[in-house]
């Protein structure tokens, strides 16, 4: 939980473990934001958060624990053990300040020996209960987005070149296809940027993460 001024974000979670015949086959994990003391606006980003939450809840009661469930069957018909599925979704506020929001989510999901991870960010103009494009926080002015792809590709090349991140060799037409800038966060230290899974690296790699300063 952070503060900024009057405004608190608290976390509501959940964790279940759905079973079949008695047998463990998927645990989740579920955390949500609430926003208190920001008043209309405060209570739109927690509708919002709490529609999200519904959706990953229904997405791991569901599909998820249906396809776990078959996998467990076959694995009984072919003698093998089975490890039960796991999923995740935590987050944490990033920035809390000046009137502006700003949430970073990691979700995972593991299948046997197979994660499947994802991480965004939402900033919010809280009083207005409404998303800040991120346009307006790099100044607004022509070419903003262009000058911060290249920022980005220089900051990709170094990482590259030094064997910190495994990207391939088309990484930035391909993170640039995934849209990432529609889902960043802000920090302290400025802009976070995120491209997905196997989007511009293997799996491994798992979500790179590009932290862009800003004045």
């Amino acid at each position: 939980m952070k503060s900024g001024g009057q405004v608190k974000v608290v976390w509501e979670e959940e964790e279940q473990t759905l079973t079949l015949e008695g047998e463990p086959v998927l645990t989740y994990k579920l955390a949500w934001p609430q926003v208190e003391g920001a008043g209309l606006g405060g209570r739109w980003i927690s509708r919002f958060y709490t529609r999200q939450a519904d959706s990953w809840r229904r997405r791991w009661r569901r599909e998820v624990y249906w396809s776990a469930c078959l996998e467990l069957v076959r694995r009984r018909e072919e003698s093998r053990p089975f490890s039960p599925w796991r999923g995740e979704l935590s987050g944490e506020v990033t920035l809390c300040r000046d009137g502006l929001l700003s949430l970073r989510f990691i979700g995972e999901e593991v299948r046997g020996d197979r994660p499947n991870r994802v991480r965004w960010g939402d900033i919010w103009r809280v009083r207005e209960g409404a998303p800040c494009p991120l346009k307006s926080l790099l100044g607004g002015g022509r070419g903003w987005k262009k000058e911060l792809w290249e920022r980005i590709a220089r900051q990709g090349e170094a990482r590259r070149a030094s064997g910190e991140c495994f990207l391939d060799g088309d990484w930035l037409q391909r993170a640039k296809e995934c849209r990432p800038l529609s889902s960043c966060c802000l920090t302290e230290e400025g802009l976070e940027v995120a491209i997905p899974q196997c989007a511009a690296a293997p799996a491994c790699e798992g979500c790179p993460v590009f932290q862009i300063p800003l004045p």
